[in-house]
């Protein structure tokens, strides 16, 4: 099972190939924007695993929630090389992503939006449920002494509340991927998930009203 797996929701840009039981991953954190860097980092993965990019199985992709940006090259780049090469696509969501790497220990997933936003979710048995924007007073109506939090952005603030903050720096795909096959779908089936709009879509609603 050969299968290209990308996440460019977060600030950093992550690649990992799975080769049967061998996995090649390479995080990029110089702050560069995406697309100067994920094309490299596919391209580098390809070469340590000697493999051809046309033997792939699947190609798995972050969806959402996250930069709009990222998630958009993401995609565009997922879709290209699953449309050119007939393959299936995992879509994998950010914040079941985060919860999936502390093994379901967390009560929420969090991931930092712009200005005073958070996307969060609820983390249950059958995965992060309630996935939504909130704002900071929210936030701090929201979460107990007792709540644990998993999110790899600097919420240190939280510690004053005495909750538990599981920071996840660095994000594998690998094992939440390899558990998701079965949610393979075509390109053309596979949405990204936005929890809010655009800056530039807000800015016109404004503007319209």
């Amino acid at each position: 099972m050969k299968i290209l797996c990308i996440n460019t929701c977060f600030k950093e840009s992550y690649v990992a190939l799975i080769v049967d039981d061998t996995v090649y991953e390479n995080v990029d954190k110089s702050n560069q924007q995406h697309s100067k860097t994920l094309m490299k980092q596919i391209e580098k993965v390809c070469f340590d695993a000697n493999l051809c990019i046309q033997e792939l199985d699947y190609i798995a992709v972050c969806v959402g929630t996250g930069s709009f940006t990222g998630i958009r090259i993401g995609m565009a780049v997922a879709k290209g090389i699953a449309q050119a090469l007939n393959k299936k696509i995992i879509p994998i969501d950010t914040l079941n992503l985060l919860a999936y790497n502390t093994f379901n220990k967390c009560d929420y997933a969090i991931i930092k939006g712009v200005a005073d936003e958070y996307f969060i979710g609820e983390n249950t048995p059958n995965g992060v449920v309630n996935q939504r924007v909130i704002h900071q007073f929210e936030l701090n109506n929201l979460i107990k002494r007792d709540s644990i939090i998993c999110t790899n952005d600097d919420l240190s603030y939280y510690q004053d509340l005495n909750c538990k903050l599981i920071y996840l720096p660095n994000v594998s795909m690998i094992n939440i991927v390899k558990d998701n096959i079965s949610n393979a779908e075509f390109s053309q089936n596979i949405k990204p998930l936005y929890l809010r709009l655009s800056q530039a879509e807000m800015q016109k609603i404004a503007k319209n009203n």
